[in-house]
């Protein structure tokens, strides 16, 4: 299988395309002193493998930008072999493991085996949550001949965190949002409004398309808060981005006395609608897409519950190993 995306090294061995991004994820966190937030890390690796918009803003069947969903793909795998870590929500890190290395074919091979390996047993019960934490030394000797245990898994959402603790929680966060009506989308955007200080946020239960779904009051200082405007857009079909069609006919249902609007998508918007918003002589519009949505999730600790997991340490074994 030759390789979507430019720069990334062909491997004809690995039918699963993000094995590609192993390397371009750790030399990414490595530019960035060793941890980043995702958006960082993405931006790092498509300007250095040079991809074009359209390359970025590709998507797969679930409406996620099919590049960052490889890159989490990748990102999911290096933290069940022990090379990267989150310290917090919306931080990636590498491990001490994972700040030198650079992974030859045999190491990938080794990666790729262990972690379908573990899933393989987690499914049969014979194992718990924690995945496999370390490289076996034995298996880099040996070149793994693999088999896709999932035929979809390029296109398909990245690990839940119920696969292991170790997983990204953003593709389980993203599965959620997705499985909301039009009309639990609208209320999910208006919890986040609030959450944030956007005040007195009224739902307008509910809306025709295109227009208002609910209004508030950004306050700016003591004496001054912004009237605003927001409407929920949930595409009815996978993957269509918002146009600038759909920004105007927003712009158009406000009243004289909004200052500011505000649209919430559980995709992303075409570049013509993010000119759109940002039209001169018209009332802006402040654009949050699916990745957006995220971010402000991490950041105020929205929809997410932290855990404290008990793990094995392999280091702390090393010295009993004769």
């Amino acid at each position: 299988m030759s390789s979507t995306f430019p720069g990334v090294n062909a491997a004809p061995q690995y039918q699963s395309e993000f094995l590609r991004f192993l390397n371009p994820l750790l030399d990414a966190l490595r530019d960035r002193g060793g941890q980043a937030r995702p958006r960082e890390v993405y931006e790092v690796i498509a300007d250095r493998l040079g991809l074009s918009p359209e390359e970025r803003a590709a998507t797969v069947k679930s409406g996620g930008v099919r590049f960052e969903n490889q890159i989490a793909w990748a990102r999911s795998y290096l933290v069940q072999t022990g090379y990267m870590d989150s310290p917090g929500h919306g931080i990636w890190r590498l491990t001490e493991k994972g700040k030198a290395v650079h992974l030859d074919g045999p190491d990938i091979d080794a990666i790729y085996r262990q972690v379908q390996e573990f899933r393989a047993l987690q499914k049969m019960g014979q194992v718990d949550a924690a995945p496999p934490t370390s490289l076996a030394t034995e298996s880099a000797a040996e070149p793994a001949t693999v088999v896709e245990a999932d035929a979809v898994e390029d296109d398909a959402i990245a690990p839940s965190p119920q696969t292991s603790p170790y997983s990204d929680h953003r593709p389980g966060l993203v599965a959620l949002i997705a499985s909301m009506s039009s009309a639990g989308f609208e209320e999910f955007c208006s919890e986040l409004l609030s959450r944030v200080g956007v005040e007195d946020v009224q739902t307008t239960r509910y809306s025709k398309d295109g227009g208002i779904d609910g209004i508030g009051r950004l306050r700016i200082n003591e004496f001054v808060a912004m009237p605003v405007a927001f409407q929920a857009k949930k595409p009815d079909m996978s993957g269509r981005k918002v146009t600038s069609e759909e920004i105007q006919r927003f712009r158009g249902a406000m009243d004289g006395n909004i200052a500011k609007g505000i649209f919430f998508t559980t995709t992303a918007f075409t570049e013509d609608a993010k000119r759109e918003a940002k039209r001169s002589g018209k009332v802006e519009v402040e654009l949050v897409d699916l990745d957006r949505i995220l971010e402000i999730c991490e950041s105020y600790g929205i929809g997410l519950t932290e855990q404290k997991i008990l793990v094995p340490n392999p280091q702390f074994f090393e010295r009993f190993r004769h």
